[in-house]
């Protein structure tokens, strides 16, 4: 079902709840390995289905180069499907809010060749097929899709095959979907992680090597954790406790009284959103259990989190890589973008508090606009696709570590981050609030290479 909204409206959401375990991406990728509580013996599984297959795209049609579908003389429409209802309200909303802020802020300069910029809204309410059918409205009535962000985008991949000229300017978690010509994301998705990232950990703990992990039981989440294992264990890590969680589990106690058990000294959060990870601290305080090394990525840099997780005497410490700046202010001074992010975020929804998602909005938005503008005055989905194709180095602003989108490559750069007195601060930081760009990245592809 949609809702449509300009680029500067907003809705009200229900409060969120205490947690829902969900897989969150972040340049280190992770997700889920279904295994025992005990050391790793068992495979793989997923607790939900990815929607029908994905297909090699269909050739592009004349007609289909030229639509444009959703221009019109005074405005260009572009549909978003996000989770924003559903186990926790509000989960992937940002991306939603980002994409029109991003638009607000394009809006207010005139727009594109005169035209303004909004969004159609389609809440696919945790729950594939309604991913899938809203997908399919969009498709059929929109210039494309822009900013998306669900856990079920796998379900749209067919439909995307099926509309080869349709852009999807969206990040996304699956890699069928990904590796789709007319598929474009501000933060390319890659099987695997930033060596430089977990390099720079391990130089600082390196006798700490016993790695836990909890991460989400959603199906598009599977394709990224034997990635993001199999980049740890090349640097020498060992994968000691891994268990899957569903999206309603809010006590992990069992878990981290096995983890203790059986010697894990480093804990990856990089699979889960903020709300879980504060939780798993709350527990970990309750069972006076810490290990040495606490990493995660972006979804852990999130304004609510070391409130939640128990105030700076419990977050304290925790490391953070991410190819991110720290776009909640701390970089403002030396990234510009980051207060035109904060300040348009705000004038579209000044209730919201702006985090990872938002981010990709945003970024989505932002990379979609540049290739809209190259098209011309006139624009059509080939011209679009066209200049899409064309974008090889992307860093929304200097917001992101600069990628590829056009061939799908990541970035290869990262900013080290820690919690100190209740505070994100960045570590070995390089001037003007750029990105470290040594270590490389690990692909695992490439395992055996």
């Amino acid at each position: 079902m949609s809702s449509r909204s300009d680029a500067c409206g907003s809705r009200r959401r229900s409060p969120r709840r205490r947690a829902a375990a969900v897989l969150v991406t972040t340049g280190l990728l992770g997700s889920s390995l279904a295994v025992a509580a005990v050391p790793v013996t068992g495979g793989a599984s997923a607790a939900s289905s990815s929607g029908a297959a994905c297909q090699a795209p269909t050739a592009i049609t004349t007609a289909e180069q030229a639509a444009t579908t959703g221009v019109t003389p005074s405005t260009v429409t572009v549909g978003n499907v996000a989770t924003i209802s559903g186990p926790v309200p509000g989960l992937f909303e940002g991306a939603s809010v980002g994409a029109k802020a991003y638009f607000g802020y394009v809006n207010s300069k005139g727009g594109v060749h005169g035209r303004k910029l909004e969004v159609d809204g389609y809440d696919d309410a945790f729950n594939g097929q309604q991913n899938q059918t809203e997908t399919q409205e969009a498709l059929s009535k929109d210039f494309g899709l822009v900013g998306d962000f669900s856990l079920f985008d796998s379900y749209g991949c067919k439909l995307l095959a099926d509309n080869p000229a349709a852009a999807d300017v969206s990040v996304t978690l699956d890699p069928g979907t990904n590796a789709l010509p007319n598929v474009f994301s501000a933060q390319p998705l890659a099987t695997g992680a930033n060596l430089g990232g977990i390099n720079f950990l391990k130089s600082r703990y390196p006798h700490d090597l016993k790695v836990g992990s909890l991460v989400s039981n959603v199906s598009t989440s599977l394709a990224q954790w034997a990635g993001q294992a199999a980049a740890l264990k090349k640097a020498g890590y060992q994968i000691t406790y891994v268990r899957d969680i569903g999206p309603l589990e809010t006590d992990f106690t069992t878990d981290i009284i096995h983890m203790k058990a059986l010697g894990v000294n480093v804990l990856d959060m990089t699979a889960l959103d903020w709300q879980v990870g504060a939780i798993i601290m709350q527990d970990m305080t309750q069972q006076g259990w810490r290990p040495a090394l606490i990493f995660s990525g972006g979804p852990i840099y999130a304004d609510q989190f070391i409130k939640t997780a128990g105030g700076a005497a419990a977050a304290n410490g925790i490391w953070l890589t991410q190819s991110q700046a720290l776009y909640l202010g701390e970089d403002s001074k030396a990234i510009p973008a980051v207060n035109e992010f904060n300040t348009w975020v705000k004038k579209v929804d000044p209730s919201w508090t702006p985090d990872l998602f938002t981010l990709y909005g945003w970024a989505s938005a932002q990379l979609f606009t540049q290739a809209l503008a190259a098209a011309g005055p006139n624009p059509t989905r080939g011209a679009v696709l066209a200049q899409l194709e064309k974008i090889t180095a992307f860093g929304a602003g200097g917001l992101l570590a600069t990628s590829n989108p056009a061939q799908k490559k990541p970035a290869s750069c990262f900013l080290a981050a820690r919690i100190v007195n209740g505070k994100y601060q960045r570590v070995g930081d390089p001037p003007n609030g750029g990105f470290i760009c040594k270590g490389g990245s690990f692909y695992y592809a490439n395992v055996g290479g």
